[in-house]
């Protein structure tokens, strides 16, 4: 896996993936037809973008919708949205976005030098959801609220609330105290709140509170990793 950009205990892969399946979640359940094209197993950034052209071209669709976060300088902020012809559709989502979640509006832009926008058989664009190392991008960090936003820039439908599925609790294996400050920090990226029990072997484990899906998904695969 391609990670992305990580900012303290920010990591991209876990929170671009938040608002992704909570947006497939929300146009699914309005009735629309959506692929989850993410590519879990390139382990450069060539075989990630060729892996994810691959599968978006094995289907006949309206539009590709690739999510990332921005990085730069701690200063800079805000929602993007980059194009290759869909300039239109672009500053909307971005105006959209500005609106509902309150980032500052960087608006559309045109990048034909990106691989996945240039080689998809269907319009593709890009979102930068805000700026990973900004704190006022992040404070306003909400991955429900942000999908919302997104399906109806897309389809002038609400996406509603997805609920926590009371089935999804998480038991952590043990980890140690040095791993301790990495597990906090994946569970508030992620926006979930847990009960942490202390070993009396000096290890450490936790039972999380009833989470959606999209955090299950995100802290399993978190999980794997450690």
């Amino acid at each position: 896996m391609v990670q992305g950009a990580n900012y303290g205990n920010r990591k991209e892969h876990i929170m671009d993936r938040q608002v992704k399946d909570a947006v497939v979640a929300k146009l699914r359940a309005l009735g629309h037809t959506v692929y989850d094209d993410t590519d879990e197993v390139g382990t450069t950034q060539a075989q990630n973008l060729n892996n994810i052209v691959s599968k978006t071209n094995s289907h006949d669709v309206d539009l590709v919708v690739s999510f990332h976060l921005n990085s730069y300088d701690t200063n800079a902020n805000g929602v993007e949205v980059l194009y290759y012809d869909q300039q239109a559709l672009s500053a909307k989502i971005a105006a959209q976005l500005s609106k509902d979640i309150g980032w500052s509006n960087r608006g559309a832009k045109e990048r034909k030098d990106l691989y996945v926008l240039a080689n998809t058989k269907a319009p593709a664009i890009l979102i930068e959801l805000g700026f990973i190392d900004n704190e006022a991008d992040m404070s306003k960090w909400n991955p429900d609220k942000i999908a919302n936003s997104i399906v109806y820039a897309l389809t002038g439908q609400s996406g509603g609330t997805t609920p926590p599925s009371k089935k999804n609790i998480i038991q952590s294996g043990a980890f140690s105290p040095h791993e301790t400050p990495d597990v906090m920090g994946a569970l508030t990226s992620l926006k979930m709140t847990a009960n942490f029990i202390l070993q009396s072997d000096g290890l450490t484990y936790f039972i999380s509170e009833p989470t959606s899906d999209a955090q299950l998904k995100g802290m399993t695969d978190y999980l794997d990793r450690i």
